[in-house]
């Protein structure tokens, strides 16, 4: 376990799968704990996000076959570098990884703090000449009782833009994706009864999540085409997981082609592909 920290955050990250294990902000942990409900806290995904249909794809005429939101969350991290406010950390293809995965790549994330930030900084290399496929997404949980000792009792989820695309499954794969607009806000509570109804939410083109009470703000700004909502037993919420996704998991209707899998990203040759993250906590503020 690696520690980074400034005066506002203390983070802890895992060597498997590089994950976020503790998110202290102001000394409160706003990070799921990872007991009952659900054993993740922050886990990465890569290079597929949610479910396969019957569990496989297939690319040049064979089939490969992945568990839900891939293999990277399993993966031991080499640390590359270590400095007081950050950390970077590199997995690479390995020969058990071409056996469900047939392309050559590093993965490096980078988790800084900085200020009133969290920066979290992913970078995937294509480390051959052909074209390379792949999804990627974090999957971080946040902690209700976290969040409400942190920001206050009155919670409410704000998302910007408010004209976005909706993306609904039947359970597990994409069944339709339609133009919708957002209201102002969302009272926590009533969002946890959308998640008992749908499960999952997921949206098009939202690119900034405000958690937030009348004056404290915990804002994720990222820079991928979806983020998605879930939490387990939505029945009675704990946490809630706010997961911004470069892909999507399978059609209804796929025929396996990785090639053609819905908003697969395309990477090409000796090419390499970024995406960040940032996590701010604003105090004080009205919005």
């Amino acid at each position: 376990m690696y520690k980074i920290q400034n005066e506002i955050f203390c983070l802890s990250i895992s060597e498997i799968g590089a994950e976020l294990e503790e998110v202290f902000v102001q000394g409160i942990n706003v990070l799921w704990n990872g007991q009952k409900l659900w054993q993740g806290k922050g886990p990465l995904l890569f290079p597929i996000i949610g479910n396969l249909k019957d569990g496989y794809f297939i690319h040049e005429n064979k089939k490969y076959y992945i568990n839900a939101h891939g293999f990277l969350k399993e993966q031991r991290f080499e640390v590359i570098c270590h400095k007081e406010n950050s950390i970077t950390l590199k997995s690479n293809y390995t020969e058990e990884t071409l056996k469900q995965y047939p392309f050559l790549y590093d993965f490096y994330i980078t988790y800084t703090v900085l200020n009133h930030q969290i920066k979290i900084l992913i970078e995937v290399c294509n480390l051959d000449e052909k074209e390379m496929l792949f999804s990627l997404g974090l999957h971080p949980g946040f902690d209700y009782n976290g969040l409400r000792n942190l920001l206050g009792d009155h919670l409410e989820v704000s998302l910007s833009p408010k004209k976005s695309k909706s993306i609904s499954f039947d359970p597990n794969f994409v069944k339709k994706i339609e133009n919708v607009t957002l209201p102002n806000s969302i009272d926590l509570s009533s969002l946890s009864l959308e998640l008992l109804r749908e499960k999952t939410i997921c949206y098009q083109g939202i690119h900034q999540i405000d958690l937030k009470s009348q004056t404290n703000i915990l804002r994720i700004r990222h820079s991928m085409p979806f983020v998605a909502f879930w939490q387990s037993a939505p029945e009675n919420p704990e946490f809630l997981c706010i997961e911004p996704w470069c892909g999507l998991p399978d059609e209804c209707d796929t025929n396996h082609q990785f090639m053609n899998k819905l908003h697969i990203q395309k990477l090409k040759g000796n090419e390499s592909f970024q995406t960040e993250i940032i996590i701010e906590y604003l105090k004080g503020v009205k919005e």
